[in-house]
């Protein structure tokens, strides 16, 4: 989708303290091979909950940087991949109670990796049908801790970072233009995070943390046949989803000058999709990913934050802003660069 006159007004990320991948392997927490193979140097690391405090924080972060005031704000949109604080609440209300307040609707985006670039397209439909002086909240949080979730062995070839993100999306202005998105999803293979157990009537006790590894190697024990269809339309999807992005904002992958990805490991890659856009190392934030590892849904939103507090970025930039989530899902989001703030990190 092409977008005209929808801004990001400001972002901000909040994450925890960096824990050095080394100290987890000499400890045995993680695998030296793929510690090796994967290249995380240390990882964000939240001591204190729940995860849902780390949007609030992020949020007034954000909202002390922009430029629209709490009653401009007509939507709040959380997005997380892993428990917030406690079953059944509702985050999104939460988030709004502890910041902005008012009475915006306050909506829930469940697509895990995906969700804070599902959001961002989701908001941008909704503030194109709002007065000009509309604005949205954008937040993600996530704390990846024991014993339900185990940050280096969970899955393979991605190691989980804790943290919060915000991003107030405003057609006001803003450091940044939105000029296009495109979100897709493809289940027909999403059965792979499924593996052969049983849907469950609530969550087990003592089952110990999720098992991600262990759900897709039931499936390919069973599909192994389709391993090399289910990589090609990962590639594919995101090809696509990239490509549309690009298509919609006018713009050829030339053009890009920073590309904020995912944060997995070397080992996960896509080496084809990489080629087809000419991505490399050095127009990504690959040396910052691989220090605060995979923070769930933040990781677009927070790499953006990053390259403007740093000053990486310079009016006149474009940065495409590329997701996969579980399921599948795929994301692209193409934004322009309108101002250098002058923001500092959050201490972590």
């Amino acid at each position: 989708m092409r977008w005209n006159g929808i801004y990001l007004n400001a972002c901000g990320a909040v994450l925890g303290r960096g824990e050095e991948t080394s100290v987890a392997v000499a400890e045995g927490r993680y695998d030296a091979a793929e510690a090796e193979a994967d290249g995380f140097l240390s990882i964000s690391v939240a001591d204190d909950g729940p995860a849902v405090e780390l949007a609030v924080e992020a949020a007034d972060l954000t909202m002390g940087r922009a430029t629209v005031e709490p009653g401009d704000v007509d939507l709040v949109v959380h997005s997380s991949c892993h428990h917030q604080g406690l079953d059944h609440f509702a985050p999104a209300s939460y988030v709004q109670g502890r910041t902005v307040g008012g009475r915006a609707a306050a909506v829930e985006v469940k697509q895990y990796s995906n969700g804070g670039l599902a959001a961002l397209e989701i908001a941008a439909a909704y503030l194109t049908a709002r007065p000009k002086k509309s604005a949205a909240l954008l937040t993600t949080s996530d704390v990846f801790a024991l014993p339900a979730f185990d940050r280096y062995r969970s899955d393979k070839g991605v190691v989980f970072g804790d943290g919060g993100t915000a991003l107030v999306l405003s057609r006001q202005g803003g450091v940044a233009r939105l000029l296009s998105t495109a979100v897709i999803s493809d289940g027909t293979y999403g059965a792979v995070y499924l593996g052969n157990k049983p849907f469950e009537d609530a969550p087990a006790d003592g089952d110990g943390p999720v098992d991600l590894r262990a759900r897709r190697d039931e499936y390919l024990l069973e599909n192994g046949e389709l391993l090399l269809k289910i990589v090609q339309s990962l590639t594919e999807r995101q090809q696509e989803s990239v490509s549309v992005a690009l298509a919609d904002a006018g713009l050829t992958a030339g053009d890009i000058d920073r590309w904020v990805l995912t944060n997995v490991g070397r080992t996960l890659d896509d080496v084809d999709f990489r080629s087809m856009f000419g991505i490399e190392d050095a127009k990504t934030t690959w040396e910052w990913g691989r220090r605060v590892g995979h923070i769930g849904a933040a990781d677009q939103i927070a790499g953006l934050t990053h390259l403007l507090e740093t000053g990486q970025v310079v009016p006149g930039d474009r940065v495409a802003l590329c997701g996969i989530g579980m399921g599948f899902t795929y994301a692209c989001a193409v934004v322009e660069i309108l101002e250098q703030p002058r923001w500092e990190a959050a201490a972590s």
